[in-house]
């Protein structure tokens, strides 16, 4: 029968490819919120740049076609972030479920290497008494043989 550090060693790699796993979706679920907030900030900045424009030429004077041409444009910006919006909430409840994830993965990755490490503690404990028996009885021997 194998040590039972080897049967544990195991499931530690197991629990330690799940964990490496879970911190490559973690990193992706960041990303994505952290891309999301860098896509809004573009949208906000491109719709005040566009209603500055929008104002001067509206001073400047504007034909009817040309007014509801922008009119038109600043709402498909506006929809656009609206959209981002809904994307943004979705992506931050997925980070959520994917930082849960990666804590439970990473809990049981140190639970197993916990108990691995001891298991080898208390094997090589074992081998230590054993040997020291084993010692023990050799030099008995030495000592009744005279």
């Amino acid at each position: 029968m194998k040590k039972r550090s080897k049967r544990l060693q195991l499931v530690l790699d197991l629990a330690e490819r799940k964990k490496k796993q879970a911190d490559q979706f973690l990193a992706a679920s960041r990303q994505r919120v952290e891309q999301d907030q860098r896509t809004m900030e573009q949208l906000e900045q491109y719709m005040s740049e566009y209603q500055q424009g929008y104002l001067g030429v509206n001073a400047e004077g504007c034909s009817g076609a040309q007014l509801h041409a922008q009119q038109a444009f600043m709402q498909k910006i506006q929809d656009a972030q609206d959209t981002q919006v809904k994307a943004m909430a979705q992506n931050r409840q997925e980070l959520e479920v994917v930082e849960q994830h990666w804590k439970t993965a990473y809990a049981r990755f140190k639970g197993m290497q916990k108990l691995t490490d001891k298991a080898i503690d208390t094997e090589r404990n074992e081998e230590e008494k054993s040997l020291q028996k084993q010692l023990d009885e050799r030099s008995q021997v030495v000592k009744s043989s005279f």
